[in-house]
């Protein structure tokens, strides 16, 4: 999966330039990213003892004006906890571990705290924070509950509600760098299938709903609007089709190239 939204991703990028390397008077207005980190979990088991695991995705984002961008995010994370790493000894004892594969979803709103212009070396970096909702669903689930004896561990949708704080640099042209920290806050106390009321007689902490949060860093590429043809790319045109017409007395052959001529 991972192999597969890499390609894609640099195919789409390769695609553009070859497109665009001949226009200009151009503008971003959107931007198309792949990313790269490790996430970890905070609920009821092994408290104050974060395992942290793979996560990768991307998002396309499309901007409302400088400052503000619409953005769709897609994220796979491994979340996973076991009471015997941690130091608490009522969490040893209890001794309950989960391990999930979730695929995210979410849409969120993002601000820029500054200007940001890709190709200009006054504006090549800002910070950013977004907000927004979405949710997830797990693709693979293992747990404890399975050796005792529990069988209601069907996986279900839970709302998430993404919390992102970032920075975006730009390297040459459209391309950028970026690394972002996002913290999900959820609907859901069960995500490690260990809620507040507890099971077995050992009980859950008093903390509330489960959370999760992920640290990643990945390259993006702008999607430009253009504007107007390259100054470059018209003189290339006047040296195939001959000069242009500069009054209505032409010669046979410039007519002729000026018939086959596109506007």
């Amino acid at each position: 999966m991972r192999t597969v939204v890499l390609y894609l991703f640099f195919s789409v990028i390769f695609s553009m330039t070859a497109q665009a390397q001949y226009l200009q008077l151009s503008e971003t207005s959107g931007e198309i990213g792949v990313f790269q980190g490790t996430a970890s979990y905070r609920g009821d088991i092994a408290p104050g003892n974060y395992k942290w695991n793979p996560s990768y995705g991307g998002f396309y984002k499309k901007l409302v004006n400088d400052y503000i961008g619409i953005r769709v995010n897609y994220e796979n994370i491994t979340l996973e906890g076991n009471d015997n790493s941690s130091f608490d000894m009522y969490a040893m004892q209890r001794n309950f571990y989960f391990y999930r594969k979730f695929e995210e979803i979410s849409l969120t709103t993002e601000l820029y705290f500054l200007k940001f212009i890709d190709g200009n070396k006054h504006f090549r970096f800002s910070p950013y924070l977004s907000f927004g909702a979405g949710a997830i669903k797990s693709k693979i689930s293992k747990s404890d509950m399975a050796v005792e004896g529990y069988t209601n561990v069907q996986d279900t949708i839970t709302i998430v509600y993404p919390l992102n704080l970032g920075f975006k640099y730009n390297l040459i042209g459209p391309f950028n760098v970026f690394g972002e920290a996002t913290y999900r806050f959820t609907n859901s106390d069960n995500i490690d299938h260990l809620s507040d009321d507890g099971r077995n007689g050992y009980q859950g902490s008093a903390s509330g709903k489960d959370q999760y949060f992920s640290f990643k860093v990945g390259l993006s590429y702008n999607l430009l609007k253009i504007y107007g043809p390259d100054k470059q790319f018209n003189e290339k045109k006047k040296s195939i089709f001959g000069a242009e017409e500069s009054s209505d007395k032409t010669s046979t052959k410039k007519g002729l190239f000026k018939f086959f001529k596109r506007n």
